[in-house]
């Protein structure tokens, strides 16, 4: 089956259309200029790439993240001449700033004394509530969602800069696996004093604007804006639509370091050599290498040993260039506009220039630079992202005429391990099924001495703390290319809310470098896989109270279309002033009461790969409530005696009713877990250890969250052959 890129839209400094974007990038113009849209203070660099003149509608609870993804996606709807309404259509966005600029000034207003004291009718507090809506990673989603849809599901993600790429080969896999029949895919970042300080404490800044693999270069410059494409299967698009094709994806992790990328390039590597082996494509079919090319002392001269470790002695020939000495580092929306980029450069025959380049570092000699456009045939492309985390992607695109290689073989997933970690202790294994026996004791997780290794876990968060216990204690020992997904509803809210009161109080020259990695939503996933040493594809999903299902389905589709053989993934969260006192209400997921923290995480295999099994997996499914009866009818049928169903929650017992299940025994897991966003991940444990156990002969769980709802059942694992 051949993947094809039917419609393509951008907004970015250098123009507000995906088209403009090009013929500017072409000609070698740089979008570069002061920043104009807030005082970032005595930063390292005030040289950003900012989207000027972008119009904001009056509503406090609208994101300049969303406004820039609506933008982008209406434009490639229209130029896919895709009715939303009469198709399958899924959207996938990445992001990792979402309502960053709105929210971060009022942060701090939340946690304060003074507005505490004024009780829920403050009026900075209401104020700050209503802007509050737009802060969660899953927020530029629902946006699109309401403007644009109905969408038959959808999907928030972030791995980072890589985020973009990542939402492609979602999208790409859901349309292997028959899911949808197109996807709006894309991501969105907007410019914020967060960001921005952040970076400039972490010395990645040029003052002079980003000089990707120049020998001057000092760092990078940062950017905003969304890219959005429309894929759709080829034999379902109409041709004169087809821009290029999307041939092959692949995703790998470093296991190195939260900033620093791993020297050799051995991710990035296996990243690229995975998505050309699943284009059916060898290095020397490749004409040209949109390269990640950030302009930062260490990831330019990495990226080059990489690709000269692909190319080998075909380097030379092949055109590299960065777009980000022209728009900037887009952050999650860069691997997104870098797609635009290479499919209207496969469709125009222009090979697009680096800009800044003047002196190519020794280092970065040996590949082939371009620094004007170049006119000739490109038959297939690479674009390459790396991370925050060492999370790394690579796409191959390539010309309308391209055909992909037969799809791989859909796998089944089973069940090899569970964890649970709640503040009445750690518990794995087939030990899982006897947690909602038990009492939620206190609010907060005790992590006990020896649980975690002190030097390898000193830089991790208290999330990523949680998630290393729970991912580790799943896995039991670790192979190579196991993954990991781990849903994650807000992020770290309160830790950023510290971060821009001492920012508000001292100034950009005394935030903490150190502490800005933990602020960017993908964290907990990239410290995991730094932590447990987790090389394979590695991702944030946010779905506010239904985050755990969001994981498991994510990982269990990477799994079935062949991407990866092992991931673990569930949902952690940890306690939040913030949100038990704002999100959790305005969102309806608990309250201050209620709200507890923690989290559970169940490790998948494929079937067919070796692993012992305690447990398989059925489909899971995703859906928007309003189509719930149809898809709650549609489970498999319970069987006639010793069948359960698994909540996290009792929010989604009505969802029970419509279904098979309806009559079988009940188990809520909120009483041993508490109430939080996580909770969830915590059911899917609990039902495959019981199953695994034979305390049940099949178990149904179900989540639903504000108009979206995910369920799935667990069965005992086949017998061997």
């Amino acid at each position: 089956m051949t993947i094809v890129v039917t419609g393509v839209g951008a907004v970015t400094a250098l123009g507000g259309t995906a088209r403009t974007t090009f013929e500017r990038i072409a000609l070698g113009e740089r979008g570069l200029r002061e920043l104009s849209l807030f005082d970032p203070g005595e930063v390292r660099s005030k040289v950003v790439a900012e989207v000027v003149d972008l119009a904001m509608p009056s509503d406090p609870s609208v994101s300049r993240t969303s406004e820039l993804a609506l933008l982008a996606a209406r434009e490639a709807i229209a130029d896919a001449k895709l009715d939303v309404r009469s198709r399958r259509v899924g959207l996938v966005l990445g992001g990792t700033t979402a309502g960053m600029f709105e929210t971060e000034s009022i942060l701090a207003t939340l946690l304060s004394t003074e507005a505490r004291r004024g009780g829920p009718a403050d009026p900075r507090r209401e104020a700050a509530l209503s802007r509050m809506l737009s802060h969660p990673l899953s927020a530029p989603t629902d946006r699109l969602v309401k403007e644009l849809g109905p969408f038959a599901r959808a999907r928030s993600l972030s791995s980072a800069c890589s985020s973009g790429a990542n939402a492609l080969a979602v999208a790409a896999t859901w349309l292997e696996l028959g899911v949808v029949d197109a996807v709006l895919c894309g991501a969105a970042d907007s410019l914020c004093r967060v960001i921005v300080s952040g970076f400039s404490a972490l010395g990645a800044l040029d003052p002079n604007g980003a000089r990707p693999f120049d020998a001057r270069r000092r760092g990078l410059t940062l950017g905003e804006g969304a890219g959005m494409l429309v894929l759709e299967r080829s034999a379902d698009a109409a041709r004169e639509s087809v821009v290029c094709t999307l041939l092959g994806w692949g995703a790998r992790s470093e296991a190195h370091h939260i900033t620093n990328p791993e020297a050799t390039g051995a991710a990035p590597l296996a990243a690229m050599a995975a998505a050309l082996e699943r284009a059916g494509l060898a290095p020397s079919d490749i004409d040209y290498v949109n390269a990640h090319g950030t302009g930062t002392p260490l990831n330019d001269p990495m990226e080059a040993r990489a690709l000269a470790r692909l190319f080998s002695d075909d380097v030379g020939r092949v055109p590299v260039s960065s777009q980000k000495g022209m728009i900037g580092h887009t952050l999650a929306a860069a691997g997104a506009i870098e797609a635009v980029i290479t499919a209207l450069a496969i469709e125009r025959g222009i090979v697009p220039p680096t800009a800044g380049l003047e002196e190519v570092d020794p280092e970065c000699a040996h590949l082939r630079h371009v620094t004007s456009a170049e006119s000739r045939p490109i038959g297939a492309a690479i674009s390459s992202s790396f991370g925050f985390g060492g999370m790394d992607a690579a796409l191959v695109f390539g010309h309308r005429e391209r055909v992909a290689p037969v799809s791989r073989k859909r796998r089944g997933i089973v069940v090899t391990g569970m964890s649970v970690v709640t503040p009445g202790g750690i518990v794995e294994g087939t030990s899982v099924a006897d947690v909602p026996a038990s009492l939620a004791q206190g609010a907060a997780v005790v992590i006990p001495d020896g649980a975690l290794d002190a030097e390898k876990a000193r830089r991790l968060d208290r999330t990523s703390r949680i998630g290393a216990i729970a991912c580790g204690r799943a896995l039991g020992p670790v192979a190579p290319g196991v993954g990991v997904v781990l849903g994650v509803a807000f992020g770290a809210v309160d830790a950023t809310a510290e971060f821009m009161r001492r920012l508000r109080d001292k100034g950009p020259r005394m935030v903490r470098p150190a502490e800005f990695p933990s602020l960017v939503p993908s964290s907990p996933a990239g410290y995991v896989s730094i932590y447990l040493g987790l090389d394979g594809p590695a991702l944030v999903v946010a779905d506010l109270a239904v985050s755990g299902e969001c994981a498991v389905l994510q990982a269990c589709e990477l799994i079935a279309a062949g991407d990866v053989d092992r991931m673990c993934a569930g949902a952690v969260e940890e306690r939040s002033a913030i949100v038990e006192e704002v999100l959790s209400v305005v969102f309806a997921s608990g309250g201050a009461t209620s709200r507890r923290e923690g989290g559970a995480v169940v490790a998948l295999a494929a079937a067919d790969a070796g692993v012992p099994a305690l447990a398989r997996l059925g489909d899971i499914v995703s859906f928007a409530n309003g189509s719930s009866d149809g898809v709650m009818a549609g489970l498999p049928p319970p069987p006639e005696e010793g069948g359960i169903v698994v909540l996290g929650t009792e929010h989604a017992e009505e969802l029970v009713l419509a279904s098979s299940w309806s009559t079988c025994p009940r188990i809520v897991c909120a009483g041993a877990c508490g109430e939080h966003e996580a909770a969830g991940s915590v059911a899917i444990a609990v039902a495959a250890a019981k199953v695994a156990r034979g305390d049940a002969k099949a178990a149904l769980f179900v989540g639903s969250s504000r108009g979206w709802g995910y369920a799935g059942t667990v069965w005992p694992p086949d017998p061997a052959p």
